[in-house]
């Protein structure tokens, strides 16, 4: 991130006071759907790097929200997707060894876990993904967030950088990483400097 970046969002953070935003729990972690419960084949770590997470990265899937599937019906068609090889528009995509994200937020609010932390997540564009946690929201996001996926966005992501000790400043969307991706999204690139904010003013239990 440039210096320019950074010194823009602190500024961002810097006008936004205690008093106007919600003080969540950071080490209250939301429910979240294991893998073992919605039956996640193997991961072929062979194909995945190992890492240590210092990043947050907010994505939405670019597509509409599909609420008649289940949480576990949606992980399952994502995970068989990524294992093969294939398209993402008009660009081959090879195999990867998991699901690309570490965490999936349905349309109903309802979190998933996907690929192991321990591992960096993938992508169609070029960016380095090492060292970040990729989290992905469902929906395309030039259209407005359901309620229920900001509450849960902002509890995920309050516990992660407070168990990974991830300063607000290293929450992005993938669009600032990459300049050619509308990912991920306008509405949830324009919520961004809140859900830092709620970040920096999280607390924890005494």
């Amino acid at each position: 991130m440039s210096l320019v970046r950074s010194c823009l969002l602190a500024a961002i953070l810097a006008c936004l006071s205690p008093a106007t935003v919600p003080t969540l729990a950071a080490d209250a972690a939301p429910p979240i759907l294991p893998r073992a419960a919605w039956a996640a084949n193997r991961a072929n770590t062979s194909l995945m790097k190992p890492q240590t997470p210092r990043e947050i990265v907010i994505h939405h899937t670019g597509e509409k929200r599909r609420p008649q599937l289940t949480l576990q019906e949606k992980l399952q068609k994502l995970q068989k997707f990524s294992q093969s090889a294939g398209m993402v528009g008009a660009a081959p995509k090879p195999p990867w060894g998991d699901v690309p994200y570490h965490f999936y937020v349905d349309a109903a609010g309802r979190i998933a876990e996907g690929r192991s932390l321990d591992f960096a997540g993938d992508s169609n564009t070029k960016y380095d993904t090492a060292n970040r946690i990729q989290i992905v929201v469902e929906g395309h996001f030039d259209q407005e967030p359901a309620p229920v996926q900001f509450k849960s966005l902002d509890r995920l992501v309050v516990w992660l950088a407070a168990r990974y000790k991830i300063p607000a400043l290293k929450i992005l969307g993938h669009g600032d990483h990459v300049a050619n991706t509308d990912c991920p999204g306008q509405s949830l690139k324009t919520y961004l400097p809140s859900l830092r904010a709620k970040v920096a003013n999280a607390k924890t239990a005494r």
